[in-house]
């Protein structure tokens, strides 16, 4: 039998999708399983494999026969088996050779035509234009809505119009660069989010209409455009950071309608319960969280002390086994921030918008990025500041919703957070 690395059988399945191209949430949503799950199976097998990217990961798989191949699938004669393995596994040399080849050739033509080029920074900014798209603006001007990507979809829920607190719920369809409403949210909501566990949105509390907290958990189904009621909140909350991880829902502090708070809850959909976990060193609302692949990112906010620009590392699996601290410090953001959006796309985590204070407009950049190397602004043309917007990662893509006071629609632009793609030849 092949050599593996000791890969698992789930772990095979996984690097056979890769292969094909499919996300980690298609991943995720084929197998039944979290996309976190995937995160943390894909970490597994690029150790065990001793490769760094997806590209990588293939060619490997390639190279040791166990990935599923375009087109290579059909039955061959037991005389040809054994030629076409030898082919498969050398096939990745002949790829390295191509791409060898092919780099140096851009070498040469660049250092031939390089006094012709653009400058690096007119590269820079050029590459950065063709990132951004302006997709159909939402229908309704809100802020402080909950956004979900769901099957290649995105669905706007709730948040505060010009007049009231509304529970409109709406669509996008990229094919179609069109929104469509849909059956209303029952309780009308702001300073809310969402997530998406299995094939349904989770969104809990909220601030009503009456500007109290709510401790409802209302729970929509998209296939079927209906809602249900799952278990209240241990107490009412609005303002807080949510962030799905391992199929649970994790609630951050938030605000009780009289001050923030340090409380942590995690929701169990199976169970339809929610449960108390380690609260955080800092009482916090108007903040962010975001999952990566074995902690949870909780970022800036507010608090009776003014903006934050703490940001601390949250540990789920620590926190089940009661035995160890599940919080550790992080990177802490440029400069203090709340009432932001924020996302995921691969390991690099995206901010935009926000306030530092609510008497003076904020004159820090409007999107962060975090990588490896840290945080980095990136260029992009709104004027600020942009409060309660809403940040929703989908594959290699961000999209943003930008409200804007007493404007109606509310603009949605979507930027393309890996930009370049490597596409495998076809081996046969």
């Amino acid at each position: 039998m092949t050599e593996q690395n000791n890969l698992s059988g789930r772990e095979i399945e996984i690097l056979q999708l890769v292969a094909k191209g499919l996300t980690n949430r298609e991943i995720a949503q084929k197998l039944f399983i979290s996309p976190n799950t995937v995160k943390v199976h894909l970490s597994n097998i690029f150790g065990k494999i001793s490769v760094a990217s997806r590209t990588e990961a293939t060619l490997y798989g390639i190279e040791h026969g166990f990935v599923d191949v375009p087109g290579s699938a059909e039955v061959q004669p037991p005389e040809q088996a054994g030629w076409l393995q030898q082919l498969r596994q050398r096939a990745w040399i002949v790829v390295s050779l191509i791409v060898l080849v092919a780099a140096l050739m851009v070498s040469l033509v660049f250092n031939v035509l390089k006094p012709a080029l653009p400058t690096e920074e007119e590269q820079a900014l050029a590459e950065l234009a063709q990132r951004w798209q302006e997709l159909a603006p939402l229908p309704a001007a809100r802020a402080g809505m909950a956004a979900v990507a769901y099957n290649g979809e995105i669905y706007a829920i709730a948040g505060e119009g010009p007049q009231s607190v509304s529970g409109s719920v709406f669509r996008y369809t990229p094919e179609t660069n069109s929104w469509a409403q849909l059956s209303d949210k029952p309780t009308p909501v702001t300073d809310v989010h969402a997530v998406l566990i299995g094939e349904k949105l989770y969104v809990p509390g909220g601030l009503g209409g009456d500007g109290r907290p709510t401790d409802s958990l209302e729970i929509y189904d998209p296939r079927r455009d209906t809602w249900s009621v799952g278990a209240r909140l241990p107490k009412a909350i609005s303002a807080y950071a949510l962030a799905d991880f391992e199929g649970q829902m994790y609630l951050f502090g938030g605000w009780d309608g009289k001050r923030a708070l340090d409380d942590v809850y995690v929701y169990d959909p199976g169970a339809d319960e929610w449960r108390v976990r380690t609260p955080m060193a800092l009482a916090r609302r108007d903040h962010g969280a975001v999952a990566m692949t074995d902690k949870i990112i909780v970022l800036g906010g507010r608090n009776s002390a003014g903006a934050l620009a703490d940001a601390v590392s949250y540990y789920p699996s620590r926190d089940a086994n009661g035995k160890e601290n599940p919080w550790e410090g992080f990177t802490d953001l440029p400069e203090s921030r709340y009432g932001f959006g924020v996302g995921s796309s691969g390991e690099a985590i995206f901010i935009f918008g926000g306030l530092d204070s609510p008497e003076l407009a904020s004159n820090f950049p409007l999107l962060l990025q975090f990588t490896d190397s840290g945080w980095r602004s990136i260029f992009i043309e709104i004027d600020g500041p942009i409060f309660k917007p809403a940040l929703i990662s989908s594959g290699s893509q961000i999209f943003i919703l930008s409200p804007e006071p007493s404007v109606t629609p509310t603009s949605f632009l979507k930027y393309q957070a890996i930009y370049f793609e490597i596409f495998l030849p076809i081996i046969r």
